[in-house]
């Protein structure tokens, strides 16, 4: 491809991605599915030019209102080009001739109409002057909770949400092979990769390659899953035999390890109220060779009846503001808002009450968010602790690290021990920021 369609590819899926419901990541693989013919630097040079400007949209924004001009997605572009792209940064007049020529329905613009990058300043991109929100990338409401929720790590937290997301994939130990032979079977993928740091069934690829169509994927040996996620699980030192609750299983990812640690014995009860959900997750689940999951579907109000006080473990993988993943996923920070978050941490509540009700006496219940924010965490289970006291224990989840993950993988417990929750910092551990709380139901 000529830069010029690589440029109108770009245009392409940013209005594609302003008229879709999609999250990004996925409309770009089927925007390239969908396009056969893009090669491979094609597809480098395309992807790279859409996520720096997702990335960094609020000062391409920034730039463009100090210049007192319209935003479109083609300045978008432009600026991206100008200030992060290394083959056009800071040429004004190779970014003019990639766009004056016409390629296919780029509209024709002329000189004047790019006169406005002469004003640009390449060494000001990270201005000085810019709104401490718009530097972070980060509305402000979001910015001051994360401020009370890292008083000295703040910046790097905010920081790291801004960098290239991870790429982890686990290994499904139910079909009979460990972590390092399907090491070793991964060797042909091309793509430089590592063991995971504290997960013993994890494996981190260097950049995000298409692992589900590989052979090892399609036979149900691996699983597109992040690290932080992975920890969960074992954290929860499920046995086989158990019952176990998976409330808001979503396509099953938790249920799907849930199974390969009790080996696939005992039952794993998966509640959501998305149908296509639980349907992929039927798919996952086969594919996997996973037989002890039941899935049902609830409505949205749906109540505990008929499960009061049935299962051993109960966890409550909660919707969330999705922060702790927003570096894989920065598009979502732009339909978010105070009202969403307040609409999630009434459910959230909800959800806790719910969950507690379904332990049995002596069970524990568990509760996780893929976010750091004071108020989805720490603030969510003071608050349940508050009104569950006589009931409900907190437990130490150092005392559980030291029990599972460091048993299987001789990892020293990393998080700071102020509480016994765990809330995970990504610009310190390098995986998805979470927050993590379990509780013992007293007999």
């Amino acid at each position: 491809m000529f830069d010029q369609e690589r440029i109108y590819s770009v245009l392409e899926i940013l209005n594609l991605l302003n008229q879709s419901n999609k999250i990004a990541s996925k409309l770009l693989q089927n925007y390239f599915r969908s396009k056969k013919f893009i090669g491979s630097n094609d597809r480098r040079f395309i992807s790279k030019c859409f996520w720096n400007i997702l990335r960094h949209r609020y000062k391409i924004h920034w730039h463009l209102d100090c210049l007192n001009l319209e935003v479109t997605f083609e300045k978008e572009i432009m600026l991206e080009l100008f200030f992060l792209n290394k083959e056009y940064c800071n040429n004004v007049s190779k970014i003019t001739q990639l766009f004056i020529l016409k390629c296919k329905e780029i509209k024709k613009f002329d000189y004047d109409d790019l006169e406005f990058l002469n004003r640009l300043d390449f060494d000001q991109f990270y201005n000085k002057g810019m709104p401490e929100h718009i530097f972070y990338e980060l509305p402000k409401y979001l910015l001051k909770s994360l401020k009370n929720g890292f008083k000295n790590e703040w910046k790097d937290v905010a920081l790291s949400l801004n960098e290239e997301g991870f790429f982890d994939i686990r290994i499904n130990t139910l079909k009979g092979k460990s972590r390092d032979e399907i090491y070793y079977l991964l060797k042909d993928i091309k793509v430089p990769f590592q063991h995971t740091k504290y997960s013993p069934l994890g494996i981190r690829l260097s950049k995000r390659f298409p692992i589900e169509g590989h052979e090892l994927f399609k036979k149900g040996f691996l699983e597109i899953q992040g690290e932080a996620s992975q920890l969960v699980v074992l954290l929860l030192d499920v046995r086989p035999g158990m019952q176990v609750a998976d409330v808001c299983s979503g396509a099953g990812g938790k249920s799907l390890i849930l199974a390969d640690v009790m080996k696939n014995k005992g039952r794993i009860l998966s509640l959501d109220t998305n149908k296509k959900r639980l349907l992929n997750a039927g798919l996952r689940l086969k594919r996997a060779g996973v037989h002890n999951v039941e899935r049902r579907l609830v409505n949205p109000n749906w109540n505990v009846k008929g499960l009061e006080k049935k299962f051993d473990l109960v966890l409550i993988d909660a919707p969330c503001s999705g922060i702790g993943t927003w570096s894989r996923s920065p598009d979502s920070k732009f339909g978010f808002n105070p009202k969403k978050l307040q609409d999630l941490l009434a459910i959230q509540e909800d959800l806790l009450l719910k969950g507690s009700l379904m332990v049995v006496p002596g069970g524990k219940l568990a509760y996780v968010v893929c976010s750091f924010l004071p108020e989805e965490g720490i603030n969510q289970i003071k608050k349940f602790k508050d009104k569950n006291k006589l009931d409900f224990t907190e437990i130490n989840l150092a005392n559980m690290w030291n029990d599972t993950i460091f048993i299987q993988n001789a990892v020293k417990y990393p998080f700071q021990n102020i509480n016994k929750s765990i809330t995970i910092n990504p610009a310190i551990h390098k995986i998805d920021g979470f927050f993590i709380s379990m509780f013992q139901r007293k007999r």
